[in-house]
């Protein structure tokens, strides 16, 4: 989720003294058809003119950070959530587990093409700009995943679906 916040381009405000990132997903990109497809809202389809993905940040006074997501579909100017039965959500997930993947293994691969840079110095800034120590990451659960996916890349979007990093599982 933090990389996430910080990756996609949205609008943040500070509401109810949590930062709020709202992303607009088009409903023609591949995200927003994913989402199309999965959506448990009406008795029949309906084509949405986009969706928002709500990340939300709160700052814990134990100073952990809490994030969290929702989803929303808008229909002529109306905001109303988007439902998903649970094997959707976990797909969904997937999806947005695999595009963290290739993006990790690509930036540890751009990152080392500087000659004082190393695998484990990649790794390390990877985890301190998204926060991942917090989530259970760790220099070595990344390193496993580099080293187990960087000579395939794209083929884990056409061979298998995302399994997570480390054994994190939400409270």
């Amino acid at each position: 989720m933090p990389f996430l916040y910080q990756e996609f381009e949205g609008r943040e405000a500070v509401y109810l003294g949590k930062k709020v990132s709202s992303i607009k997903i088009g409903a023609d990109s591949s995200l927003g058809r994913s989402m199309r497809l999965y959506t448990v809202k009406a008795d029949f389809p309906k084509r949405s003119e986009y969706y928002n993905i709500y990340l939300t940040l709160e700052e814990l006074p134990d100073g952990k950070k809490k994030y969290e997501g929702n989803y929303f579909r808008m229909e002529s100017g109306k905001k109303s959530f988007l439902q998903f039965t649970p094997e959707a959500t976990t797909e969904i997930n997937n999806l947005l587990e695999d595009i963290f993947r290739i993006s990790f293994v690509y930036f540890v691969d751009g990152y080392t093409k500087h000659p004082d840079a190393s695998v484990k110095s990649a790794i390390d800034y990877f985890i301190d700009k998204y926060d991942l120590l917090e989530f259970g990451f760790s220099n070595e659960s990344m390193r496993q995943l580099y080293y187990r996916e960087k000579g395939t890349k794209l083929d884990r979007l056409k061979e298998q679906s995302a399994n997570r990093v480390t054994n994190y599982k939400k409270p």
